[in-house]
């Protein structure tokens, strides 16, 4: 199989869409909307038992809210993107972000999780293949980590906007500026690589240096 590694802050999301989410009149609104509900919530039943019996506690748990946690803060364009190229061309997503530790209920992390959420965001089934471990010095090294317990990877690529990668690991990196977050040119880059057209190890050495 093909994977990419998936980071998701600066990737899946990026300055230019938190800047125009924040500045939306819809999320405005959202906001303001939110402190008044709350400050109700309090005159009516008190400050210690909105505190203990505040639903959105209870309601985080669960799956669903998890989700839609996670497409308010990533943009919907780049999951449409890396949704159309990997069920276009049987490429699999293992999660390298720290959003690994996202989805959860009371009992702990649940990975599976990760698989539904996939899917419920437009991949096909089975595109989810795992997470990798706990952070290291080097998310290369969780990386390679989480390589070398798998025996059917062909190839690889990572997705991240930060660079703290193996020294072999730069031909398949690609970098997405923590600005922006991933283009389709990303993506243009990387089936190059899986196709052996790719000359972005060169640039990637670049990058690094």
């Amino acid at each position: 199989m093909k994977v990419i590694f998936l980071d998701i802050d600066g990737v899946m999301n990026s300055h230019v869409f938190y800047e125009k989410r924040y500045k939306s009149l819809a999320h405005i609104i959202k906001r303001k909307l939110n402190v008044i509900k709350s400050r109700i919530k309090k005159l009516f039943y008190g400050v210690d038992y909105y505190k203990k019996n505040n639903y959105s506690n209870e309601k985080s748990y669960t799956y669903e809210y998890q989700l839609k946690r996670l497409k308010e803060s990533t943009c919907k364009d780049k999951w449409e993107w890396l949704t159309e190229f990997c069920n276009e061309n049987d490429i699999k997503i293992c999660i390298s972000s720290v959003w690994k530790n996202h989805f959860g209920g009371k009992n702990g992390r649940q990975p599976e999780w990760w698989d539904k959420a996939l899917v419920d965001l437009g991949f096909n089934e089975g595109t989810f293949v795992g997470l990798t471990g706990q952070r290291r010095t080097e998310r290369g090294t969780e990386i390679q980590e989480w390589l070398d317990l798998i025996d059917d990877v062909e190839d690889y690529a990572i997705l991240d906007d930060d660079s703290d990668m193996l020294e072999h690991q730069f031909v398949k990196f690609h970098h997405c500026d923590g600005w922006f977050g991933l283009s389709p040119n990303h993506l243009y880059r990387i089936k190059r690589q899986f196709d052996g057209k790719s000359e972005y190890s060169k640039l990637s050495k670049a990058i690094k240096n």
